[in-house]
């Protein structure tokens, strides 16, 4: 068996392929398109957002993870998974395409009745390459779904431009989502090994619904919180707000989300085959957080001190109302990743128990801060989202330290000097934003003696997790000393 730093680099690579090649192109393909969608428009696509969210979570029940952790998974196992997918996203589907009148009346916007059934057909198709997509994370196959990622990706952002520039508004997205799922499907139906039996095994599905089902349950519990503000904000507040509110936080969460999504589908299909290794897994977990934090740390506090200029340039001055929502999700950001590691040691442990309990009494507290928010402003409701992720990072901390050993107080110790460095390296950067100069040049500026501040710093003082970073870049070897 390959060692974990080889596999869990193996996979990032190609992981970080997909992410840092489309995401220079992705950023310019959306300050395109805010010039030709409006903040309402890009609101109204996220009136339903909640629904499908939950609906999603609901039909898989937890299948991929359950499956992913199985090491002796058989065929019963991955065709049982198949049907059960296909048959609960036909089930969800079809109610919440019967739903769309209620929707239309509910948010007052008579577009949303078709915007709604094209979602739900799209939600339906997609569940149909769902465990092609599993299997090969359990292969640890991440090459495949990156280059698949990438050219689905390229080959949407045209159609979308194309019909945005010919005014079809929010429905320039609809289509967009629907042309790279049927393209998606058709290339993994094409080349995935694997293809479904007519099997369906009552022992295979209640061993893996018995794991899975909990993971589903809190999935849908955190979707609900997640998307819960999107759903509070375009109900009672408009379109306008809620389309400012998506592209503040949108642009907070790119790079973490990167990096997570990154790391995430990595550490638990591999760290899932040594669970039973405690030493290796903390010693690994912990360098995930090093290695995490010194990023997401630096470009979260960068986007607080230069937010105006950003938006600015990226998006124009019509998006500059979205600068504050910006601010106040990139502070959670800094530190929200190590939620995400925190209920992988869980995951990986076995303790979906532990979870569900978990995220079951946290969204009842988040909600009832939701709520009262609600009731305030939209600037509330997004100051109650930052203090929320930063409470229950605490909270899973706690919980994971019994499973592996790895404290609060140590997450912490790990964290903070970068959290620090981050800080200080960004003033310079921060008061040039108290200018006159133009957002270009404050950019510059800002980001030049941000980069070398921090990143100088760390290599001058050959911080260990930055040399072992650098190194890997510079000389392509593997970042992770042995694990």
């Amino acid at each position: 068996m390959a060692s974990i730093k080889q596999e869990t680099i193996s996979g990032a690579k190609w992981g970080m392929l997909q992410k840092f090649t489309m995401q220079p192109i992705q950023l310019i393909y959306g300050m395109v398109l805010a010039r030709l969608i409006t903040p309402e428009e890009m609101g109204i696509v996220g009136l339903t957002a909640i629904f499908f969210a939950v609906a999603s979570q609901l039909s898989q029940a937890g299948f991929g993870a359950a499956l992913i952790r199985k090491i002796d998974r058989t065929e019963a196992d991955c065709s049982t998974m198949f049907w059960f997918n296909v048959g609960m996203s036909f089930l969800v589907s079809l109610i919440l395409f019967m739903l769309a009148p209620w929707f239309t009346r509910f948010y007052n916007q008579p577009e949303l009745l078709w915007l709604t059934r094209a979602s739900a057909i799209n939600m339906f198709l997609s569940s149909t390459a769902s465990v092609h997509w599993t299997l090969y994370q359990c292969r640890r196959d991440f090459k495949t779904p990156a280059i698949v990622g990438c050219i689905t990706s390229l080959a949407g952002m045209p159609v979308c431009l194309s019909l945005a520039w010919l005014g079809w508004g929010v429905w320039a997205l609809m289509w967009q989502g629907i042309f790279t799922t049927i393209l998606s499907l058709a290339i993994i139906w094409i080349i995935s090994p694997w293809k479904p039996h007519f099997i369906f095994s009552k022992a295979s599905f209640l061993e893996l619904f018995g794991f899975g089902s909990k993971l589903a349950i809190s999935g849908s519990l955190n979707t609900l919180y997640m998307e819960a503000r999107t759903f509070i904000v375009g109900k009672f507040y408009s379109p306008a707000d809620l389309g400012l509110y998506s592209k503040g936080r949108h642009l907070a969460n790119m790079v973490p989300n990167t990096i997570i999504g990154i790391l995430g589908g990595v550490i638990y299909p591999v760290l899932a085959t040594v669970k039973d290794d405690d030493t290796r897994l903390a010693h690994a977990y912990r360098m995930y957080i090093k290695a995490s934090t010194l990023i997401i740390a630096w470009c979260s506090i960068f986007l607080i001190a230069l937010a105006n200029p950003l938006v600015e340039l990226l998006y124009g001055k019509a998006w500059l109302e979205c600068v504050p929502f910006l601010q106040i999700t990139s502070l959670a950001c800094t530190l929200n990743h190590l939620n995400t590691i925190n209920l992988n040691i869980m995951m990986v442990k076995g303790r979906s128990d532990i979870f569900l309990h978990l995220e079951i009494v946290k969204k009842t507290v988040s909600i009832i801060m939701l709520l009262y928010a609600a009731t305030i402003s939209v600037m509330a409701i997004c100051w109650a989202s930052a203090i929320y992720s930063l409470m229950v990072i605490m909270l899973n901390a706690h919980f994971s330290s019994k499973l592996l050993g790895i404290t609060w107080k140590i997450q912490m110790t790990d964290c903070f000097p970068y959290l620090v460095l981050a800080a200080l390296s960004c003033v310079p950067g921060h008061l040039c934003t108290y200018t006159t100069l133009p957002p270009f040049i404050q950019l510059i500026i800002g980001g030049t003696s941000s980069v070398l501040l921090y990143f100088g710093t760390l290599h001058l003082i050959k911080e260990s997790t930055y040399a072992e970073l650098y190194n890997t870049i510079k000389n392509k070897i593997l970042p992770f000393k042995s694990i």
